[in-house]
């Protein structure tokens, strides 16, 4: 019978980043959401105001989008700011 072979993992290969990359990355990416959530949501207002009355499904759509989308939005900006406070509770 053939041995596997077994490749031994160091402690310092295990840990691939620090605590505080972490959090920086972590508010890099709810930051990122966060302004895409915004661009979406001013997206769908645009295109709401922009539709003519002839189609009011698209209208009551891009409300109903609009909403979904700031909503969206709003959680992540009070997660962002829930972030920011354990943060500056830490220091």
């Amino acid at each position: 019978m053939v041995k596997k072979r077994v490749k031994k993992v160091s402690r310092k290969s295990a840990r691939k980043s620090s605590p505080i990359v972490g959090k920086k990355r972590k508010i890099s990416v709810l930051l990122n959401n966060l302004l895409l959530f915004i661009a979406l949501a001013l997206v769908s207002l645009v295109l709401k105001e922009f539709i003519s009355e002839e189609y009011p499904f698209f209208i009551d759509l891009f409300f109903v989008l609009f909403i979904v989308f700031g909503f969206i939005a709003v959680a992540f900006l009070i997660v962002f700011l829930i972030l920011l406070l354990v943060k500056a509770l830490k220091k």
